[in-house]
Formats: C-alpha cells, sequence, structure tokens
C-alpha cells in the first residue's frame, strides 16, 4: 500500500501548480538556510585554533556543526533544483525519486526528535512541551503535505502515460 494522494492542491490550484509551489518554496528556504549554516561556518572558523578556542574548543564544535548542516542544506538546494527540473519536464522518475527521498528525510528527522527526546527528557515547563509540540505538529504536517502533493502529481502523470496505451503498428 502506499501513500493516499491529493486532486488538487491548496487555494484550488492544480497538481502541477502545487508542485511548483512546493518546489519554489523548498528552494527558498534551503537557499537561505544554505547561506545562514555558511555564514555560521565562516565565523566559527575563524576563530578555529585561536586562543578564544582553547580550553572548551566550543568554536571547533561549532564550526564541524555548521559544515554538516551546510552540507545537508545543500542537498536540500539539489532536491529542491530536481523537483523543479522534474516538474517542467514532467519527468516521473526524477519525481517518484524525490517523493522517496524526502520521504526518508521526513521518517530520519521525526525518528530524531523521537529518540533525542526520550533519551534527554523533555525539558521546560508544561507549556513550552506543548508548544514544540504543537510546532512540531504544524512544521511535520505542512511537510507531509507538500510530499503528498509530489506524490499525486507524480500518479497524475503516470496515470495519463497509461491512458496513452502502446504504439500503434501498422
Amino acid at each position: 500500500m502506499g501513500l493516499p494522494h491529493i486532486t488538487s492542491f491548496c487555494w484550488c490550484m492544480g497538481l502541477e501548480s502545487g508542485a511548483r509551489v512546493v518546489g519554489v518554496m523548498h528552494l527558498i528556504a534551503s537557499g537561505c538556510l544554505l547561506i545562514v549554516t555558511s555564514l555560521m561556518a565562516h565565523d566559527a572558523g575563524s576563530y578555529v585554533g585561536t586562543i578564544e578556542d582553547e580550553g572548551d574548543h566550543i568554536y571547533s564544535i561549532w564550526y564541524r556543526i555548521a559544515i554538516g548542516a551546510a552540507v545537508l542544506t545543500t542537498v536540500h538546494v539539489l532536491l529542491a533544483l530536481a523537483l523543479l527540473y522534474a516538474v517542467y519536464k514532467r519527468h516521473m522518475t526524477v519525481l517518484r525519486a524525490y517523493v522517496y527521498i524526502m520521504c526518508i528525510l521526513y521518517v530520519c528527522a521525526l525518528l530524531y526528535i523521537i529518540i533525542t527526546a526520550a533519551m534527554r527528557g523533555l525539558s521546560g515547563s508544561g507549556s513550552d512541551v506543548f508548544l514544540a509540540f504543537l510546532e512540531a505538529v504544524l512544521v511535520f504536517g505542512f511537510l507531509g503535505y507538500c510530499i503528498l502533493c509530489v506524490h499525486s502529481y507524480y500518479l497524475m502523470l503516470r496515470s495519463a502515460d497509461d491512458m496513452e496505451g502502446p504504439n500503434k503498428v501498422y
């Protein structure tokens, strides 16, 4: 059993327009995050190996974290570009790969949050925990809806491709 499907995107947009919107939003968000993580890596990298980094090596740790985040964000930029390419060229294989990769990243992020919450425990007041839970539900719900839109667009393209049938031979 696979993912469910939808018939239109938000605000009565078609699935193709919705997939384009998802691609553009993904590209803008990951591009901005790439700039931020690169600036963080540059700032922390300027202190690595200096007297300020001596002892606790906090700048070295932040530098490694920022580089790792920049690499992961570069993967998201490439995914967004691949989605936009697939939507504009109606390339079903790339759309399917995008859906699979995003589902894997979605599940990994969700598992990471659950495991770290279980290992470290929930800290803060009850309202802080509730707000963090509400934020996670909204973010993961929005991401799930975007993945569902791209998947439904893929299904629409596949069904249109199936309707053409085999080539006629005279």
